[in-house]
């Protein structure tokens, strides 16, 4: 039976074509279908027969974009699932599927480096250069979603008392654009996602962070902000990117987000796997 969440983390059954609430578990953040006929408008294979009856009213109808759908297929019990932005466990057993889906952001980075070395190679320097500020800024809008993401699951889950204080947009902010301020925030939820990394990796974390903000904001031109914090770069000079670099960066955050996703493994008094307590 196919899986597909109302974009509240709610699952329906066969895409809930009969507009009844699934009874699959509450795991998810953003959309997600399960199996490949439920993403047309179909059925998986064991799903049962299309109800042609008309929805009950006040059911808000729901509308699939296929080329915005991301397919996955969970590393623990290997359901087949896709998801719209991002989720934090499988639909089917609850697995956390958290590295599993910044993997594919990171595969998705260095087909964007691949990409922007071809242009190189065929006399398109400036295009090339385009190419890798995107993927460069993508680490990290992926990266701060994941972290926001987690945390205000984690601060609704631990300290649901204060979610409402903790989880809005003026208290988060840009917080976990800064490591250390992202550090403060996760530690109120017991999580440090940078325990494992050595301080060469932090260095070039850090280094990476405060770049994106310079391609993203100034046209790729150090100011005299970024001077002073990376000592690289005259103030006015473009920024340098490199592929490699950006393919480490963007390893060095699946590395923190590994950290990160043992946060969600179960534990009894707020994650029970596949509604069973598993």
């Amino acid at each position: 039976m196919g899986l597909l969440s109302n974009g509240m983390g709610s699952f329906l059954p066969d895409g809930g074509v009969d507009g009844r609430p699934g009874q699959g578990p509450d795991h998810g953040h953003g959309g997600q279908v399960g199996d490949e006929g439920d993403r047309r408008g179909g059925h998986a294979a064991s799903g049962p027969p299309m109800s042609t009856a008309p929805a009950p009213s006040g059911v808000r109808p729901f509308v699939i974009r296929e080329d915005l759908l991301r397919d996955l297929s969970c590393d623990v019990c290997g359901r087949a699932y896709a998801v719209y932005a991002i989720a934090l466990f499988c639909p089917d057993c609850g697995a956390p599927n958290l590295a599993l889906h910044f993997r594919r952001e990171v595969s998705l980075i260095h087909d964007q480096l691949a990409l922007a070395a071809a242009q190189d190679a065929e006399g398109k320097p400036e295009l090339a250069y385009r190419i890798m500020g995107n993927a460069h800024e993508d680490v990290l809008t992926a990266f701060e979603t994941t972290l926001k993401t987690v945390y205000r699951h984690l601060v609704r889950c631990r300290m649901p008392d204060r979610a409402l204080e903790l989880c809005g947009k003026k208290a988060i902010g840009n917080a976990f654009q800064n490591i250390e301020r992202g550090r403060k925030k996760l530690a109120q939820v017991g999580v440090d996602p940078y325990a494992s990394l050595s301080p060469a990796d932090l260095s070039l974390l850090a280094l990476n962070i405060e770049k994106r903000h310079v391609i993203g904001h100034n046209l790729g031109i150090a100011d005299e902000h970024y001077v002073e914090l990376t000592q690289a770069e005259q103030p006015g000079e473009t920024v340098g990117l490199i592929g490699g670099e950006i393919g480490r960066f963007a390893d060095i955050c699946q590395l923190a987000v590994a950290e990160l996703e043992t946060a969600l493994l179960p534990s009894g008094d707020y994650l029970h796997w596949g509604g069973n307590g598993r």
